[in-house]
């Protein structure tokens, strides 16, 4: 009989990356929806939204922040 672990997702810990992801989803929901009533907040959480979408990027691919700068 296999057991069925799943139900205890909940208690397990989330990684940095998944909490980053879920943030950011957060940030852009929320830009998006103000952006029909007060585009300069909207801008600024678009900014926090993007730096740490940079930052998921830069954790995958630490590479291709070398390719920038040479």
């Amino acid at each position: 009989m296999k057991k069925d672990w799943s139900m205890f997702k909940i208690f397990r810990k989330k990684s940095k990356e998944e909490c980053m992801c879920e943030k950011y989803t957060y940030l852009m929901h929320k830009a998006y929806k103000l952006a029909l009533v007060d585009k300069e907040r909207s801008d600024r959480i678009n900014e926090k939204a993007k730096k740490i979408l940079r930052e998921l990027r830069r954790m995958h691919y630490p590479e291709v922040e070398n390719w920038a700068t040479e």
